[in-house]
């Protein structure tokens, strides 16, 4: 989460939005009283050169709350603890992605430490039995979806069902929404360092590890993206043959 009094925005980061790398890339700019909550996690927090690029500061009032997640701060919160002015007056914005693409990429995030997501032959698969790497992803995944360990981001950006903030960058955008926002808040153009990055398989469309009733779970879950954002469960799209 950033609070700038300096540039006068808010930037309110959502989970699995690529929002740690956006709150790297805007920290650079900001100094004085202006607000940036600390990462917990710096071994997935450096640049291309190995660099800790990400500039936490004067996040003492909000440390103080001893919120379960720092790093995300929920917009209620957030605006119960600035001045009516500053919430009203400036630039608020966070970030949302395809229910399904998010709840994938949560999975392969809570699940990092766990072997379990990098399934291995064994003897007998040398033997002539079957290896369907997917389905036993699949089968974690439907564990993981039937847990209460994941969440929509409603509350970073929605407030009493409706919009609390100014914009919204869509993730599959991520590169020209943010370049927009950063002309809107007068700052040239940032370069968005790639953070946390590289735990899931990308050989896999988010779409392979759903059935129908896990689609549906997470639709639910997801009413405010889907009618707010209009998203949708698609499959990869096939070239023309």
């Amino acid at each position: 989460m950033i609070i700038s009094h300096t540039h006068k925005f808010i930037f309110i980061k959502s989970e699995k939005t690529a929002g740690t790398s956006i709150e790297a890339a805007l920290s650079r700019y900001c100094s004085g009283d202006d607000v940036v909550t600390p990462i917990n996690d710096y071994q997935h927090n450096r640049n291309e050169k190995g660099e800790f690029i990400h500039q936490s500061m004067n996040a003492d009032e909000f440390i103080q709350l001893n919120l379960p997640n720092l790093q995300h701060v929920d917009a209620l919160t957030i605006r119960s603890k600035v001045p009516a002015e500053i919430w009203d007056s400036y630039f608020k914005f966070s970030i949302t992605r395809n229910p399904w693409d998010k709840v994938i990429s949560d999975f392969f995030w809570k699940k990092r430490q766990d072997p379990a997501i990098n399934p291995r032959k064994h003897f007998y698969h040398y033997l002539g039995v079957p290896f369907n790497e997917l389905d036993q992803l699949k089968g974690l995944f439907s564990g993981f979806l039937q847990s209460s360990k994941w969440s929509n981001n409603d509350r970073f950006y929605i407030i009493d069902n409706q919009l609390c903030v100014d914009h919204v960058i869509r993730y599959e955008n991520l590169l020209e929404d943010f370049s927009e926002v950063c002309k809107t808040i007068g700052l040239e153009a940032c370069t968005l360092p790639r953070l946390k990055s590289g735990l899931r398989k990308q050989r896999y469309h988010y779409s392979d590890y759903f059935d129908e009733e896990s689609q549906a779970i997470v639709a639910e879950a997801h009413k405010n993206d889907i009618r707010l954002f209009g998203y949708e469960f698609s499959p990869p799209s096939t070239p023309a043959g």
